[in-house]
């Protein structure tokens, strides 16, 4: 009944808040329409900002009819924005954008680019609690109807770790709306996205901190095909979308390209990254080759040395997220005296379909984690007990169900 309610109250709102393009001038829609969900309430607000303008920036140039959404949870600092909004831009693909002339040069101002925007008042409440988020999706949905959809999420995240704060290290999940509790843990995120998209929902893209984790894309093996995101954390800036938007509408997205482009930006801005593409479907067959590995080496786990194999975390001043996650591949080659097994190599090469990397950056603490390519396959997972942190082992065994699928005996 209170998912019903906020809908119905999500109709009133956009409907009485929208500035409508008629019906007979909007562009012919794309198949794919493309939707980003910004919680920028936190430090992240002036990058996430920009990354708005950078994707304006990329429908601009676009000559292909295109749509997309943004719902955007503003700090209280944002000059632009004062409160939780939908931001919707339809290009023709012939130089108009909601059927004004497309910003141009020195006009692309964040100013220029928000006032632009066809605006709706999004459905109020903390943005990451399930029902306020599938509300909003579902309003993003309904303005902008399409055959399936691309879905970019913004904001802090911590991978499958639960969402707590403490005075020594806050952990959020996914997102970050004002406190770092207001987040939202991994198994109720792809809930939510199950029951907004059932069956058309092309990608999941996390401009987001450590989400290319098998705990995560193992709980959206129902909810999407694809998921875009790093194993590591991510530099503030985002994702260059004024280089990337365009190749993420098209039919047959060249993921390679995508994570090249994003690394060569990295690079050229002197930071660091690693970014891949992992297909959600094929994790299932993934679990199972990594249970039938730690099955056939059981034994040998109890003498693993954990600093011999490649993990990700980073530890930064009194935030330490050391071994939350570590190289899949590395540590089955670990088990298997340095060698990858065939079988396992090939089912890796159906699940992470594509991986870039930065070694030795000197981007000081995150670009000393990975020094050698050859140990970046480009999806990471946890080894139970690994933190000597009893609240995340126990939530870890409790609630993630790669754990049960691939750990439990």
């Amino acid at each position: 009944m209170k998912k019903l309610f906020l809908y119905i109250v999500s109709l009133f709102i956009l409907v009485g808040c929208s500035d409508e393009i008629p019906e007979h001038e909007r562009p012919v829609q794309s198949k794919r329409a493309i939707l980003a969900y910004l919680i920028a309430n936190n430090n992240l607000d002036t990058d996430i900002m920009n990354n708005v303008v950078w994707m304006y920036e990329s429908l601009a140039q676009s000559q292909d009819s295109c749509s997309l959404a943004i719902y955007y949870k503003p700090s209280s600092s944002n000059a632009y924005i004062n409160e939780a909004q939908i931001l919707t831009f339809f290009t023709d693909g012939h130089g108009q954008i909601n059927g004004q002339p497309v910003l141009e040069g020195s006009n692309i101002t964040t100013g220029n680019v928000v006032e632009q925007a066809l605006k709706y008042t999004a459905v109020p409440g903390i943005a990451t609690d399930t029902e306020v988020m599938q509300a909003n999706l579902q309003a993003m949905a309904d303005i902008i109807p399409a055959e399936s959809y691309g879905l970019i999420f913004g904001s802090h995240a911590t991978s499958w770790m639960p969402a707590e704060e403490n005075p020594f290290i806050s952990t959020k999940s996914f997102g970050q709306d004002g406190s770092a509790y207001n987040s939202i843990n991994i198994p109720e995120f792809a809930d939510v996205l199950e029951a907004s998209f059932p069956g058309n929902l092309d990608f999941v893209l996390f401009d987001a901190c450590m989400m290319q984790t098998a705990e995560v894309c193992y709980e959206l093996r129902n909810a999407t095909h694809y998921c875009i995101a790093s194993v590591m954390e991510t530099p503030t800036v985002g994702f260059p979308y004024h280089r990337i938007l365009s190749e993420l509408y098209q039919d047959e997205i060249d993921f390679n390209q995508i994570c090249t482009d994003v690394i060569s930006f990295n690079k050229e801005m002197g930071l660091w990254g690693t970014y891949a593409v992992v297909d959600c479907t094929q994790m299932d067959a993934f679990a199972n080759a990594v249970r039938e590995q730690i099955d056939q080496h059981a034994s040998a786990l109890e003498n693993l040395s954990l600093h011999s194999i490649q993990q990700y975390g980073v530890k930064n001043g009194s935030t330490d997220f050391s071994y939350f996650s570590f190289d899949v591949a590395d540590f089955i080659k670990q088990l298997n005296e340095g060698e990858l097994p065939v079988l396992f190599q090939q089912t890796l090469d159906q699940t992470v379909l594509a991986k870039s990397c930065i070694t030795n950056s000197h981007s000081y603490p995150y670009g000393s984690i990975l020094t050698d390519e050859s140990k970046y396959c480009g999806i990471g997972m946890y080894i139970p007990d690994a933190v000597l942190d009893t609240r995340w082992n126990d939530y870890y065994r409790s609630a993630i169900s790669w754990y049960q699928t691939v750990w439990s005996e």
